[in-house]
């Protein structure tokens, strides 16, 4: 796993730093802003994914790269707005200050713009040889980071305030918020790795499943805390009944994984983790 995080944070550093933009110090100073956060550590869990997949699959980390970066892009600019002032204004991020603790909010707002419109630059690039997977590539990551994924789960979010969801509700808030991009990760992946069309709709429930594992997994970890359970399955469910959740949402995710890779040490190794993890 380490192996595949360094590899995945070389080149989200060689992209961003040798990126060929216009003059002036502005500029230079927006791409600073871009590559604070882009390299302030992080599990890289994302773009890691969609290399696990690649490799069950056939085919190599070289290949799936561009588009795994692609959806890291997404997911710090979703950091970098998420911790303003408007939103949850945070002052720290993986211990350092944040974004626009450093920059400013108009450069935060800013990095945050240049990632997400940046991350399709490297998907058309990156593909180029390739119009047709382009196309679908740039079709599933718009939808999963946009009104249709994580940018309308943040509004469902928003909206709700201290309102207490079902957990139908809750599932539905994260499926979008935090569970699309984890499963256009795994979706992505599969198309460059020219997956068998009949296994998509199991891989997009596996990468849906997981998602939502994980959050569930953090809210027993987070049990306990103030405010924690206004809006959380522990609140929703009890801390038991989560669990039972986490297992049978585990269990789902297994065994859809199970019937593309029958064997895929790696990737279940990933889904014991977040379960080991709230013991």
């Amino acid at each position: 796993m380490a192996s595949r995080v360094q590899t995945v944070n070389q080149f989200v550093e060689k992209y961003l730093s040798r990126m060929e933009l216009p003059a002036g110090t502005a500029i230079a100073e927006l791409q600073k802003s871009m590559l604070y956060s882009a390299t302030n550590g992080g599990k890289r869990f994302r773009p890691v994914l969609s290399i696990l997949i690649a490799e069950a699959l056939g085919s190599t980390a070289e290949k799936v790269l561009p588009f795994a970066t692609a959806v890291e892009m997404i997911h710090t600019y979703s950091l970098i707005h998420d911790d303003l002032p408007c939103m949850d204004n945070d002052d720290v991020r993986r211990g350092k200050p944040t974004n626009h603790r450093v920059y400013g909010e108009d450069f935060a707002l800013l990095a945050g713009d240049a990632l997400l419109t940046e991350a399709f630059l490297l998907i058309a690039e990156g593909y180029s040889d390739n119009a047709f997977l382009v196309r679908q590539l740039t079709s599933l990551l718009s939808q999963a980071a946009g009104l249709r994924g994580m940018v309308g789960g943040q509004a469902i979010d928003l909206r709700a305030g201290e309102t207490k969801l079902s957990k139908e509700e809750l599932t539905h808030l994260h499926l979008l918020k935090t569970g699309a991009l984890i499963r256009v990760s795994v979706e992505g992946a599969a198309l460059i790795a020219s997956a068998k069309p009949s296994d998509m709709d199991h891989l997009r429930k596996f990468g849906e499943g997981l998602g939502l594992a994980f959050q569930v997994a953090d809210d027993i970890l987070d049990h306990g805390e103030k405010d924690q359970d206004v809006r959380s399955f522990t609140g929703i469910l009890g801390l038991e009944g989560t669990k039972k959740y986490l297992q049978e949402i585990s269990d789902q995710t297994r065994a859809e994984l199970h019937k593309v890779i029958p064997e895929a040490p790696m990737l279940e190794f990933l889904i014991g983790f977040n379960q080991n993890r709230q013991v």
